[in-house]
């Protein structure tokens, strides 16, 4: 992900407890943590209760991610996070979508520590391009408890979830570049990227009870996953409803901090994947 960085020798100690427990088709009920996830870097996985729970550690030398053995075309990606609490801007704790391709597209949240204020970044890459950053000050303490973090990708929107509150939608629209060309795989992680002060160690962060409601695919197959058997892809999805339409607006009025498409000096012209916001 754009913001890891290669040089984690300055990393502190965070213990993250990650329960992952994916929603297997049909009535098969939830599998573990070895049937749908692995570790991809950073410190060996440590599995608890030999289930769903993994313990991932951030320390001076390396933090950690795992990512799903399978991969995806279309979906409903919940994760519940609690994450850890710091004074360090420089803690990430993401969950994110993201395909393998020199051209990569992805879809990506990332709570920042140092609260009271603790700010919430998304970001989109489209065919490899990044630097699509939308922030928002959160309007709970995400250290206090448990809250939800969701994707809907299907071939018509994608939308961003906080606890059911919609805060980001990028729509389809003729001549600009979709996120439906691509399957993605789903990824975990916690990292710093400065100096901390020893005393500030150690921190706790967890993933719990995640919904997992994916198309589940092969690499080039993509097109498998469009179908409306899937309720993701259904009409009452391609856009959000009147009631998500003013949780969309408020949040958007209230609580955004940051949005590329309005930043001049960034981008003297606006990005052409503007106009498929909202």
């Amino acid at each position: 992900m754009k913001m890891r960085g290669s040089d984690h020798k300055n990393l502190l100690m965070v213990m993250m407890v990650v329960t992952v427990a994916a929603a297997t088709r049909g009535e098969d009920g939830f599998v573990t943590w070895g049937d749908n996830y692995y570790k991809t870097w950073g410190h060996p996985a440590l599995v608890i209760n030999e289930t769903s729970e993994l313990q991932l550690t951030l320390d001076h030398k390396s933090g950690s991610g795992f990512e799903s053995y399978k991969i995806y075309g279309s979906g409903s990606f919940n994760m519940r996070i609690k994450s850890p609490q710091t004074r360090s801007t420089e803690v990430i704790t993401s969950f994110y979508l993201r395909s393998k391709s020199s051209r990569n597209d992805e879809l990506c949240f990332q709570i920042f520590g140092n609260g009271p204020g603790y700010l919430l970044n998304t970001n989109i890459f489209l065919y490899g391009e990044g630097g699509k950053d939308q922030r928002f000050r959160l309007w709970f303490d995400p250290t206090e408890d448990y809250h939800s973090y969701r994707f809907l990708w299907n071939p018509y929107q994608v939308v961003f979830y906080v606890d059911d509150t919609p805060i980001r939608v990028y729509r389809k629209k003729p001549d600009i570049y979709y996120p439906s060309v691509q399957t993605m795989f789903m990824h975990g992680s916690v990292e710093n990227r400065t100096m901390v002060d020893i005393k500030d160690m150690s921190y706790n962060a967890k993933f719990q009870a995640s919904k997992i409601d994916g198309c589940a695919t092969e690499f080039m197959s993509i097109e498998k996953c469009f179908g409306l058997e899937f309720w993701w892809n259904r009409k009452e999805n391609w856009e959000l409803t009147s009631k998500e339409r003013k949780l969309y607006m408020n949040a958007r009025k209230v609580y955004l901090d940051y949005d590329y498409c309005s930043d001049r000096k960034r981008y003297p012209k606006v990005p052409q994947e503007c106009r498929s916001y909202g």
